[in-house]
């Protein structure tokens, strides 16, 4: 209930949620200037947080925090003395193209080909780390993340599969009592970039030795242009993902401490 719960405040609070409520809020006091005042606010929100620059200004102190993990780092890590961890993201479900089997969405399949990658690098074993959204019905993430790691071509031996988790807390939550049962403390944890931050702090307040590996930066690398200060939906939905972190981080202060 207390996801459920949390996640329908999220919607209401985030884009295009949140631009919603505030525009019926403004429309129903239409008649007073702090009504016509709230609507040009949601529109003024909506158009700056679809642009590039507002966009990278919410993502970069997040995607900034922690350096991608170097080849040189990697290699240095004393073989057998760390695991690889990877965060679920999201599942595409019942895909057309798979014959009606589940998949992973953009953010859980980034997360998981780079995973994928550190193993083969490494010969590291891997951690997936991802439940149902509802329990009984589909596929847990972690196994179809688990499914995709064979397909890049990772030994099955070397790939275990968490698939209770719902949320960061419980990926943090469950896979320190498996890698505890296994006397592993160091972990390498792969997700995306501006998921890092919250990532990283719910794993150390377990108890853990976190090395962060981020993957699928979105903020913009070239310079901007023209274009950039015009509004675009997959900017709004990236300055949504980040606006959903700050949101997380605040959660977990109140919930945790």
């Amino acid at each position: 209930m207390d996801l459920i719960i949390s996640k329908v405040i999220a919607q209401l609070l985030l884009p295009p949620g949140g631009f919603i409520v505030l525009s019926i809020i403004g429309l129903v006091f239409w008649r007073r200037s702090w009504g016509r005042a709230v609507v040009l606010l949601a529109m003024a929100l909506l158009w700056l947080l679809a642009t590039e620059p507002v966009r990278d200004q919410l993502l970069n102190p997040l995607e900034l925090h922690y350096p991608p993990l170097s080849r040189v780092e990697l290699q240095a890590i004393e073989a057998g003395s760390a695991v690889i961890v990877v965060l679920g993201g999201g599942l595409y479900e019942q895909a057309p193209e798979y014959g009606g089997r589940d998949s992973l969405h953009d953010h859980a399949l980034m997360r998981t080909l780079y995973g994928a990658d550190l193993a083969l690098q490494s010969g590291f074993p891997v951690y997936v780390s991802g439940g149902a959204l509802h329990p009984g019905l589909g596929e847990p993430e972690g196994v179809v993340m688990a499914r995709m790691l064979r397909r890049f071509g990772v030994d099955a031996k070397h790939i275990h599969v968490e698939s209770k988790s719902r949320t960061t807390w419980e990926n943090g939550q469950y896979m320190q009592q498996i890698l505890a049962a296994g006397h592993h403390k160091k972990l390498i944890l792969v997700t995306t970039a501006w998921h890092m931050v919250r990532a990283v702090r719910v794993f150390e307040s377990f108890g853990m030795q976190v090395i962060p590996a981020p993957c699928n930066y979105r903020v913009e690398k070239q310079p901007y242009d023209l274009r950039s200060f015009f509004p675009r939906w997959n900017v709004l939905a990236d300055s949504g993902d980040g606006l959903h972190e700050y949101l997380g981080l605040l959660w977990y202060f109140w919930r945790h401490g």
